[in-house]
C-alpha cells in the first residue's frame, strides 16, 4: 500500500502541475481588470490537489516500517479492471452526450458507476439517479431560470 500512495501522490502531484501551469492558463480567460480572475479557484483547487498529494508521498516516505503487502505490484488487477470499468461508463455517457443529450448521459454515469462498483438492488439503482437528475432539473430550469443545454 506504501508504493500505490506514493506512485498515486506522485501521478496527482504532475497532474496538478500540468493544470497549474498549461490547462488553466489556456482554458481560462484572465477575465477584466478590476474583477477576480475566473482563473482564481481553479488555481486554489490544483493547490489543493498538489499539496494534499506531496502530503501524502511524505507521510508514505517516512513511514517507518514497510507493510508485508508491499511485496506484490503496487496496482492490482482488479484495480485496474475497476478502472477501465469506470473509463467505459465515462466514454459512453460522453457518446450520449454528444450524440443524444445530456439526460440520458447523466443517468448512464449514475447506473453504470453504480452497477461498476457492485451495486446490484433495483431501487437504488432507479431512485438515485431520478432523484440526482431531477435535482439538477429543478435547479437550472426552476430556481436558475436556465437550460442545461
Amino acid at each position: 500500500m506504501r508504493r500505490a500512495n506514493i506512485i498515486s501522490g506522485v501521478i496527482l502531484a504532475i497532474f496538478g502541475l500540468v493544470m497549474l501551469a498549461v490547462v488553466i492558463p489556456l482554458q481560462i480567460d484572465p477575465g477584466p481588470d478590476g474583477m477576480m480572475s475566473p482563473r482564481l479557484v481553479p488555481g486554489m483547487m490544483m493547490g489543493v490537489v498538489i499539496a494534499l498529494s506531496l502530503l501524502l508521498v511524505i507521510n508514505n516516505i517516512r513511514a517507518k516500517e514497510p507493510e508485508a503487502a508491499d511485496a506484490g505490484p503496487p496496482i492490482s488487477r482488479n484495480e485496474l479492471l475497476a478502472l477501465a470499468k469506470i473509463g467505459a461508463v465515462f466514454g459512453a455517457a460522453i457518446l450520449l452526450y454528444l450524440l443524444v443529450s445530456p439526460l440520458p448521459a447523466g443517468a448512464v454515469i449514475v447506473i453504470g458507476a453504480l452497477v461498476a462498483l457492485g451495486e446490484r438492488r433495483p431501487l437504488v439503482l432507479i431512485a438515485m439517479p431520478a432523484g440526482l437528475l431531477a435535482a439538477i432539473w429543478f435547479l437550472f430550469y426552476k430556481v436558475l431560470g436556465t437550460g442545461i443545454v
